[in-house]
């Protein structure tokens, strides 16, 4: 089979696609990139989730670089994705391997590569990487774990009191502290635990964990904090009188939210509140970065500080590449990763979740209640999202047919002012409201995003979508 990395690497089923045979064969192309880049000698830093055999998978994989003599770093434990990154970055490696499938369904695993900057592997590299896979013939070599330590190039990744200290150099530990806050995380089963828990109660914040418990079936729900899956969470909020509700992804470099009612509180509406206070109150100014599906709230926030803002593909790899930059801020996208480069290169779900606590904390109000500053600037906006089915054979034909679809005047009733086709079809109407219609680069489906001034409208533009999707060739 034909391995591809999408926008955030490479995913297969397991046993069907992500076989240890495949592992290897990544790895090897790995090892490949490393050397003809000449960063073999900095080594590997291999972490892996809570996934089924993701552990093993990280063995292998660990295996074969060794066996290239390239030393490895493994994580002892499952280890969140955004840790590795940091540690690539800190740490002055070549590069990290991450065994994960972040939120698909518990079937699922997969490969992240993480460049030696501390980012998502760019689409240069993953090129890079593929081409060679394609080289590979035979067998590949893999050798354990103790003949790669008899050789000396296999060690344990300890990274967390390190990591720790950058995440209090960067996050008000103090003010969360003097708030005493109380806090609900849903860890849905995945490595944000126990991380961002003893980060909490370090910064003094009562916790209370949900789905803590490692299990690689996750319940039968695909890890990933939307709304639909966060019924316990908001239940729990209101019991406990909770100052908000956290949750994060299956290798935590995603955010989700509840606010002190228990409500859903979007990704878009959690972009809009972080880049809200590294702007008003810490003070900070830079370029903003969105993926093509990321709130028009940031760009409003970034126009009226006359601040630029740039729209990037789908994939946090993109935002990567514009977060390595000078001068930019902040980048996000939909689907809950946020990158401050200031940290870092790289979305990271548990530092995100510390500031949200962080500005609840400062401002002395719950989430909903420090949302209202953002809409006293931009006006009030609603968020939905909807996932269509769509063949994998179908994608090519449909993402040819929206590059070709013609700009239309008008959209659910309101005037059409700009069309993008960064990733599929973002229709801007004339009162910031937006549609957004693409295939997914890491699911076979079709996705559908809407952003506008009232939930109603948002309703009204998904359906328009719907009505366009009817009529485009291979969508059916």
């Amino acid at each position: 089979m034909k391995i591809r990395f999408g926008t955030d690497g490479w995913r297969g089923v397991i046993a069907r696609d992500f076989t240890f045979e495949n592992v290897r064969r990544v790895a090897a192309a790995v090892a490949s990139y490393l050397e003809a880049e000449g960063l073999a000698g900095r080594g590997v830093a291999v972490g892996f989730d809570r996934r089924f055999l993701s552990g093993a998978f990280a063995e292998e994989a660990a295996g074969v670089l060794a066996a290239r003599g390239i030393r490895v770093w493994v994580a002892p434990a499952p280890v969140p994705t955004p840790v590795v990154s940091w540690a690539v970055r800190h740490r002055g490696i070549g590069g990290g391997l991450m065994i994960t499938a972040s939120h698909n369904p518990p079937e699922w695993n997969g490969v992240k590569f993480k460049e030696h900057l501390g980012c998502a592997a760019r689409s240069a590299t993953s090129a890079k990487i593929e081409a060679a896979l394609a080289r590979i013939e035979g067998p590949v070599d893999c050798i354990g774990p103790a003949e790669a330590r008899r050789r000396g190039l296999w060690e344990p990744l300890e990274v967390w009191d390190a990591y720790r200290e950058a995440v209090w150099g960067f996050v008000d530990r103090e003010a969360i502290r003097r708030a005493g806050l109380t806090v609900v995380l849903d860890a849905m089963h995945g490595c944000a635990h126990p991380w961002l828990p003893m980060l909490l109660e370090e910064a003094g914040c009562e916790v209370e964990v949900l789905r803590a418990e490692e299990n690689p079936g996750f319940g039968g729900v695909a890890p990933e904090p939307l709304e639909d899956r966060l019924g316990d969470l908001a239940g729990r909020v209101r019991a406990r009188g909770g100052a908000l509700g956290l949750a994060n992804d299956g290798d935590a470099d995603r955010i989700g939210a509840v606010d002190e009612r228990g409500r859903y509180f979007s990704t878009q509406r959690i972009f809009a509140l972080i880049l809200h206070h590294l702007l008003e109150d810490r003070g900070l100014r830079g370029r903003v970065v969105r993926s093509a599906s990321g709130t028009v709230m940031a760009d409003l926030l970034a126009r009226r500080r006359g601040l630029p803002v740039l729209e990037t593909p789908i994939g946090f790899k993109f935002i990567g590449e514009a977060l390595l930059e000078p001068g930019t801020l902040i980048g996000g996208e939909e689907s809950g990763g946020i990158g401050i480069p200031a940290f870092g290169p790289e979305r990271d779900g548990l530092l995100n979740a510390l500031l949200l606590a962080e500005i609840v904390a400062r401002r002395g109000r719950g989430l909903r209640a420090c949302l209202e500053d953002v809409f006293a600037e931009t006006g009030y906006f609603a968020y939905d999202r909807v996932d269509l089915p769509l063949a994998p054979e179908r994608a090519g034909a449909v993402r040819e047919a929206l590059a070709r679809w013609p700009d239309p005047p008008e959209l659910a009733g309101r005037a059409v002012v700009r069309v993008s086709r960064t990733d599929g079809l973002r229709f801007e109407r004339d009162d910031d409201s937006w549609l957004l219609v693409r295939p997914s680069g890491t699911e076979p489906k079709l996705r559908l995003y809407a952003e506008a001034r009232g939930r109603d409208e948002v309703a009204a533009l998904l359906e328009a979508g719907r009505h366009l999707v009817d009529d485009l060739p291979g969508a059916a």
